[in-house]
């Protein structure tokens, strides 16, 4: 396995064991808020709010983090930013059953894991994955 593979095969083990929890000291947005996430871009519906500190995500000489968003009603919003992706492509992204779609210009793989709706894409030196309880905010949250 290559350095690239074992890269990103951390990545998705990173993201498989972070779930959000919820914060009894949430502060739930009231209006939609732009947020910059690690140099990129990203869009927080109204009602949501920053469910626990963002986590550094470091590993086989790639450095990202993972922020954590809920609702009160149980949505999630999970946004990794894994940094110097080292010129890897979008295909080292892909999970078996993704469908290749794009959302806001991006394009990336589409896929569902464990009642999230997720989307990966590169974006310059970044690997990206956000994941979402509804399709639809994948539209919303991806600048």
């Amino acid at each position: 396995m290559n350095s690239k593979h074992i890269i990103l095969a951390s990545l998705i083990i990173f993201i498989l064991i972070a779930p959000a929890c919820a914060d009894e000291n949430v502060s739930y947005l009231n209006e939609t808020s732009k947020i910059n996430f690690q140099g990129v871009d990203f869009m927080i519906p109204f009602g949501f709010g920053e469910a626990k500190a963002s986590e550094d995500y470091g590993d086989l000489g790639s450095n990202g983090q993972t922020c954590f968003y809920i609702n009160e009603y149980g949505g999630e919003i999970i946004i990794t930013v894994a940094s110097d992706w080292m010129g890897m492509s979008l295909d080292e992204l892909y999970k078996e059953g993704a469908s290749k779609i794009e959302i806001n210009g991006h394009e990336g793989w589409n896929y569902t894991k464990d009642n999230l709706t997720c989307f990966g894409y590169v974006e310059g030196n970044n690997a990206i994955i956000v994941e979402v309880t509804n399709q639809t905010r994948l539209n919303e949250v991806i600048l």
